[in-house]
C-alpha cells in the first residue's frame, strides 16, 4: 500500500513539473511595431503591430498581425544563447526592401529559415543595412 501511494504521489509531482516546463515554452510570445515594409520568404507585410510565438513544434514560430489576424508560421534554425533581456527582430535590407532575418527571445537566437527576394542583379544576396525593432 505505501509502495503504490509513493508511486501516485511521484507520478503527481513528474506531472506538475513536465506541464509548468511545458506551459512555459507556450508563453513565450511578444509584439513589435514594425514600421516599415517587409518580406518573410515570398510573402510581404506591412507596417504594423505584429506578435511572434514560439509553437509547440521544434522550429517554428508564428507571426500575426494584430489588425488584421494574417500571420504565417516560419521555419527557424536555433543560433545559440545569449541575454535574456534581448528581445528583438532583425530585418536585413537593401534597397529600401527588408526581410525579417532572425528572432531573439529569452535568450535564444534563431535565424528564419525563409529565402529573401531582395537580390542583386548577379543574384547575390546583398545586405546594406541591419535593422532591430524591440519586442515587448
Amino acid at each position: 500500500m505505501k509502495r503504490h501511494l509513493r508511486n501516485i504521489v511521484l507520478t503527481a509531482g513528474l506531472s506538475v513539473l513536465l506541464g509548468s516546463s511545458t506551459l512555459s515554452a507556450q508563453d513565450q510570445r511578444a509584439t513589435a511595431n514594425i514600421p516599415f515594409a517587409y518580406h518573410v520568404g515570398q510573402k510581404t507585410f506591412s507596417p504594423g503591430k505584429y506578435t511572434v510565438a514560439k509553437s509547440s513544434s521544434p522550429g517554428i514560430f508564428a507571426l500575426r498581425e494584430t489588425d488584421t489576424g494574417r500571420g504565417i508560421f516560419m521555419p527557424v534554425t536555433q543560433q545559440g544563447t545569449g541575454n535574456k533581456d534581448a528581445w528583438n527582430l532583425s530585418f536585413s535590407c537593401y534597397a529600401g526592401d527588408c526581410s525579417l532575418s532572425q528572432i531573439r527571445m529569452a535568450g535564444d537566437s534563431y535565424n528564419v529559415n525563409a529565402k529573401s527576394p531582395v537580390r542583386l542583379a548577379n543574384n547575390q544576396l546583398g545586405v546594406a543595412a541591419m535593422i532591430s525593432v524591440p519586442l515587448r
